[in-house]
């Protein structure tokens, strides 16, 4: 019970590192006003806060309105069936009817077809992130009544052509924030996303951007054309996550934009000591472009933390870290490890095929699987461990500075190597020629 604990306060701890800065950006405003476009012709309002429906003028900022009832005032079907219970859940077969989500946020919906949200100019994420008090301890945990905290069924259907360009300070995805309760789990999972593009700032996900704890992500599919950029925490299926994330796929070009980028992977951009197991990336990019930027991996890019990653695969990704004092890339992750040294981290069974990774001369520690350890926090003297097993690596690096190794950029925290090839690696001197 101690080590439970214990390890919650971690979590918590970490999170504020990640938030403290995002709060004090919170004055502006949200992912802008959409458009929307019904099949039957008509137009709905606009909308600017991310806590109200974009389909209902009357919907209350501060979710105390009524749940929906499965019919609306002028006879329309608000969903397809269902009550919103787990066992029965809001059938949806339309856009609008996806939209009406964050109407209820508490409920459990399932899709029966497939989803074209090209008629949204720009979506708003379902679920926001806000405090759930003024108190500091609960500075980084996500108030109930504006997190998605139910549950959200794809049955196997598809989403696509999902577009956001979202101005709040985090949280941009088709769900912009989801988490458990101490009372009930909620869970997203079992869909294909298809031609996306997301722009934010801080934690940025194709499907969700902060997956908070309680909440696990599994089965997403990304597919098709796929763009995501922000600054910092940006996944192609989850922005920074906080519980499990499995059986997920992507392919996706993401964008880290700016100095300080960071936290950025085709699966995920961060997760903190919350594991990753049996998702696959094929192709696909990462471009970190401006200074002093850090941790990315084509399948994640900083599982702080994260206790297992298993089962993964990573073919075929681009990832290009230009600008001058960066650190921490990896053909599979930027950096890993737990901090407890009883318990490494374990990373077994993952593959890493034909992944180029190209940096500047100024990047440390960069690797063909994992970039290095991490300090548990800045300034911290305790490191991560990690142990790597049965896994296998293949590609190439072009640049970087100190510690580039073709499986462990610096190996400095790997309590012990099991993996098979390893990538060429060409000095930045040579590249200049």
């Amino acid at each position: 019970m101690n080590n439970k604990h214990n390890q919650n306060h971690i979590q918590m701890k970490s999170m504020s590192l990640i938030l403290a800065l995002l709060l004090v950006l919170s004055v502006f405003g949200g992912c802008g006003n959409k458009e929307t476009v019904s099949t039957s012709g008509s137009a709905a309002d606009s909308v600017t806060d991310g806590s109200a429906s974009a389909n209902d003028n009357e919907a209350d900022a501060d979710a105390d309105s009524a749940e929906p009832s499965g019919e609306g005032t002028d006879g329309d079907m608000l969903f397809a069936g269902g009550s919103g219970s787990a066992e029965d859940p809001w059938k949806i077969a339309t856009a609008e009817q996806l939209d009406r989500i964050r109407d209820d946020l508490t409920g459990h919906y399932i899709l029966i077809g497939d989803i074209d949200l090209s008629g949204y100019e720009n979506w708003m994420p379902i679920g926001t992130f806000q405090p759930r008090s003024d108190a500091p301890e609960d500075a980084e945990v996500p108030h109930p009544d504006y997190a998605f905290t139910g549950t959200f069924d794809g049955a196997g259907h598809t989403i696509s052509n999902l577009t956001i360009s979202c101005e709040a300070p985090m949280g941009a995805g088709l769900f912009g924030c989801a988490s458990g309760t101490e009372s009930n789990a909620a869970s997203i999972g079992h869909f294909t996303l298809k031609d996306v593009n997301v722009s934010g700032f801080y934690l940025v996900g194709g499907a969700v951007g902060l997956q908070f704890m309680n909440c696990p992500v599994s089965d997403i599919h990304l597919e098709g054309d796929n763009k995501l950029t922000g600054m910092q925490g940006i996944g192609g299926i989850v922005g920074t996550g906080f519980d499990l994330i499995s059986d997920c796929s992507a392919t996706a070009d993401v964008i880290v934009s700016g100095d300080d980028g960071a936290c950025a992977g085709l699966i995920a951009g961060g997760t903190t000591m919350s594991s990753i197991k049996n998702c696959q990336v094929t192709g696909g990019s990462i471009t970190a472009e401006g200074n002093a930027t850090w941790g990315f991996g084509a399948l994640c890019g900083a599982p702080w933390g994260a206790a297992e990653i298993t089962d993964c695969k990573v073919s075929g990704t681009m990832i290009t870290v230009n600008g001058e004092n960066n650190r921490l890339v990896g053909g599979l992750v930027g950096f890993g490890g737990t901090y407890a040294p009883e318990a490494p981290a374990q990373i077994t069974g993952c593959t890493v095929e034909d992944v180029t990774i190209t940096v500047s001369e100024t990047t440390d520690s960069v690797g063909g699987l994992i970039g290095a350890g991490k300090e548990m926090m800045e300034g911290s003297d305790q490191m991560s461990s990690f142990i790597i097993s049965d896994c296998a690596v293949s590609g190439s690096i072009s640049g970087g500075g100190n510690y580039v190794d073709a499986v462990v950029g610096d190996p400095a925290c790997a309590a012990s190597v099991d993996c098979q090839g390893g990538m060429t690696i060409t000095p930045a001197l040579d590249t200049a020629a």
